[in-house]
């Protein structure tokens, strides 16, 4: 890779008035620096945990669940499917370099939801139930196809029990304002329940 030195006076230049290899060579470099995502969904259909069945690409006819959506990039990351092989380097003596298998995130649009009844690649739709819940409807048998459990389930489960760190309800519920303190707060609340300015103390002349 060169790298292209560029004078004050030429980046002032616009494209039109460079030479044509000179102006393409920084439009291309202006261009890689932007990374461009698609526009995304606005409501999206699948989410994690779902039954999905590959309907394009090398996988394709093969279901499995989803582990991870990348939403941003309208990726979504399939459990033991579009393996790919990646090179570890070494991270140290008791670590060598290896080659790993992991799976490869595949575009939503190739990609389709399995009917829950049918077990076949389906297109569902938007309902709600006479209780106003919001469900997705299969296309292909009309069943409703229902959210994963593991969206009802934190990442990370927060710690059960009482732990070293923890106040004990004894030492919470202990009054800790002394008698003078309360005092002097209810004074202030009083002088300024009203909006009042506290009025400075004034010296003896």
């Amino acid at each position: 890779f060169t790298r292209l030195r560029v004078s004050t006076t030429t980046a002032a230049m616009s494209t039109t008035q460079m030479k044509p290899m000179l102006a393409k060579l920084l439009q291309k470099g202006a261009n890689a620096r932007r990374v461009k995502y698609p526009d995304p969904f606005p409501i999206w259909k699948i989410v994690r945990g779902d039954k999905v069945q590959v309907i394009s690409g090398k996988e394709k006819g093969k279901q499995g669940t989803i582990v991870k959506v990348y939403r941003k990039e309208q990726k979504v990351l399939i459990q033991s499917l579009n393996l790919v092989k990646k090179h570890v380097s070494a991270r140290g003596p008791n670590q060598p370099g290896s080659i790993i298998t992991k799976e490869a995130p595949i575009h939503v649009s190739n990609v389709s939801l399995v009917d829950p009844v049918q077990g076949v690649p389906t297109k569902v739709k938007w309902a709600f139930l006479e209780d106003g819940t919001k469900v997705r409807i299969s296309k292909k048998s009309g069943a409703i196809v229902p959210k994963p459990e593991i969206l009802l389930k934190r990442r990370h489960e927060r710690p059960v029990g009482t732990l070293d760190k923890d106040t004990a309800p004894d030492v919470a519920q202990r009054v800790t304002v002394s008698q003078r303190d309360a005092a002097l707060h209810e004074a202030l609340k009083r002088l300024t329940i009203n909006g009042d300015k506290i009025p400075a103390p004034t010296t003896k002349q």
